[in-house]
């Protein structure tokens, strides 16, 4: 998980959520509050609110970490809008646009659904049954739109599994543990086996720009790509070309899936170890993507 950038939302869209937000706070009781967060999610409040949420769905899915990929699992193509504080225990988040992200079915239906763990007083996990009204309001979820997920976790490229930093204060700890449990993120062998498949890919991106960077001539940068690449521009001039490869090289590897394995490698990988010591030596721009 990655930090989702800042995007605000427009004031059509933001009044209609607002208005809708009201209707739900304007209810006394909890799961009066519920009920009536979860029929007009249903309903958008009518043909207004339909459109709007055609429109904040176009938002984000413009903030996915990648093209179209879930927020969460950073793998799959991301279908659902989600709610990062649930509806179901937090209705006054139902109609807040920080609180949304596009998730994949897989990690918002089969894994998070209406899961919910939040900090009591103590700083200690606490499960909250369905259909009960939290008796703390911490939510214990890392929220990806308004917080950065690495200043509490990093992905460890040995395991390819999120491990928690160290120092971090008991409710943090606890905030991480949560996170990595409802979504599953260490637990699922297909994330772990594709984020190894990112690292390679990232590696093997790397290496090729670096030879290209190294090359004394425009038939020696083409002999290097694949006979199918097209963005060999034989009218520019060498340095040219590589200025041109440089950004469309960059442009690959900043929206490629799995972005919390380029992060792990720009953090460590690139002071550990000595095939990314190397590349970063040959391309330190790249520290910066």
């Amino acid at each position: 998980m990655i930090q989702l950038d800042y995007k605000k939302l427009s004031a059509t869209e933001q009044t209609i959520l607002d208005d809708l937000q009201n209707k739900v706070n304007l209810k006394t009781l909890f799961l009066e509050k519920t009920t009536e967060a979860q029929n007009l999610w249903d309903s958008k409040g009518g043909t207004a609110g339909k459109q709007a949420f055609e429109i904040i769905r176009a938002d984000l899915y413009d903030l996915c970490v990648s093209v179209g990929v879930c927020n969460y699992c950073e793998q799959s193509e991301a279908n659902d809008i989600e709610h990062i504080h649930p509806k179901s225990f937090f209705p006054e988040f139902s109609f807040v646009w920080e609180n949304y992200l596009l998730a994949c079915k897989q990690c918002n239906s089969a894994f998070k659904l209406d899961k919910c763990y939040i900090i009591d007083p103590s700083f200690e996990l606490f499960s909250v049954p369905r259909k009960t009204e939290p008796p703390h309001k911490t939510h214990a979820l890392i929220n990806p739109r308004t917080e950065n997920p690495n200043d509490f976790m990093v992905l460890n490229l040995k395991t390819f599994r999120f491990m928690t930093l160290p120092g971090l204060s008991k409710k943090d700890e606890n905030r991480v543990k949560a996170t990595l449990e409802i979504l599953a993120l260490n637990e699922r062998d297909v994330l772990t086996e594709t984020r190894k498949s990112a690292a390679k890919y990232y590696y093997q991106r790397m290496k090729l720009l670096s030879d290209i960077l190294k090359s004394n001539s425009v038939d020696e940068i083409e002999s290097l790509l694949s006979p199918y690449d097209d963005r060999l521009d034989k009218s520019l001039s060498l340095t040219e070309l590589k200025g041109e490869l440089i950004n469309s090289f960059k442009k690959e590897i900043t929206t490629y899936q799995h972005p919390s394995v380029w992060h792990s490698i720009k953090l460590i990988e690139s002071k550990t170890e000595p095939g990314w010591i190397e590349l970063f030596n040959s391309i330190p721009e790249a520290l910066n993507w």
